[in-house]
């Protein structure tokens, strides 16, 4: 065979194994070792940026147990929150189930500072930020009716920039919400609704970690946990705080509350969305907004069970 005869044969062969076997190359196979080749078919666009991720669909509560009526005051509540949110998940924390939620999900120093209190609402307040900070969507105490589907909790403009939404308890327009405070609203924490990992949250529960420590290194064995120190420790209080020093420092402007006064429409406050107080805070005898009224999402019908335990 002369070699000329030779190359045009072997040339013909390879074109025929590449015709055959073809199909199994692609440059998706080309690709660092560390990447699958689907995730590079898959990887987006740098100039098409993902759709913000929106609230988890989930709504959280606790109570002593699952039953269905947990109060004869919120007859119908639980299930309620079904009803006007048939695309959300609903769970109950128990008492029985608290502490392992908060030590599959969190650090064993916080699951260990968890698992040796025992006074309820301080266990109750501290795990709302745990469960929030780890999984997100609504929190929503078990004395708290909704008015309106959480799908239109938010308004349109600012779906795409609200991660965190808080709503105001009270509102004493510029005078000190509490004796020596330095701030002139108090945000409730009765109802949130967040997103996953939120910094203010994040920084929530360090804070609530911290003053947990120092309330038992202040109390001697057997002491009593007073009111005020629930609403410092892990309350509304502390709540409040951690907002308003969230505001100060990612806007570098001093937040008191006072420019929230006598707020009447949603104000986004870096990524948080802060509601008016008929919002969250509607009551039958204080409100500007007439019932039915759909700016009123839900109605706090404030039980608070602990307070006879806790003398202030």
């Amino acid at each position: 065979m002369s070699r000329k005869y030779f190359i045009i044969v072997t040339a013909s062969i390879v074109s025929c194994l590449l015709l055959v076997f073809g199909s199994s190359y692609s440059p998706t196979n080309l690709c660092p070792l560390n990447l699958n080749p689907l995730d590079k078919v898959n990887a987006p666009v740098e100039s098409e940026p993902s759709p913000p991720e929106g609230f988890p669909r989930k709504i959280w509560q606790s109570w002593k147990d699952d039953s269905d009526d947990p109060t004869d005051r919120t007859v119908g509540f639980p299930h309620q929150w079904r009803v006007v949110n048939p695309q959300h998940r609903y769970e109950r924390i128990t008492d029985a189930n608290g502490e392992t939620f908060v030590a599959e999900h969190l650090h064993p120093a916080t699951a260990d500072l968890f698992s040796n209190f025992t006074d309820p609402i301080l266990r109750a307040d501290f795990l709302r930020y745990c469960v929030m900070l780890i999984e997100g969507g609504v929190w929503a105490d078990i004395d708290v009716l909704p008015h309106r589907p959480i799908s239109e909790w938010v308004p349109q403009q600012y779906l795409d920039k609200a991660n965190l939404v808080v709503g105001i308890e009270n509102d004493h327009h510029k005078r000190p919400i509490w004796r020596g405070s330095p701030y002139s609203v108090q945000l409730a924490q009765y109802t949130i609704l967040a997103k996953p990992h939120h910094p203010a949250i994040t920084k929530l529960v360090d804070r609530v970690k911290e003053n947990l420590e120092k309330l038992f290194q202040s109390k001697k064995p057997g002491g009593i946990v007073t009111f005020e120190d629930v609403m410092a420790t892990t309350g509304p209080f502390a709540f409040t705080e951690v907002l308003m020093d969230y505001f100060t420092n990612a806007t570098g402007v001093k937040h008191t509350g006072d420019e929230l006064d006598s707020l009447r429409e949603p104000k986004l406050i870096e990524d948080v969305l802060v509601f008016p107080k008929d919002s969250f805070g509607w009551l039958p005898q204080e409100h500007y907004l007439e019932p039915g009224d759909p700016g009123i999402l839900v109605e706090h019908l404030f039980i608070a069970s602990w307070r006879g335990s806790h003398p202030g």
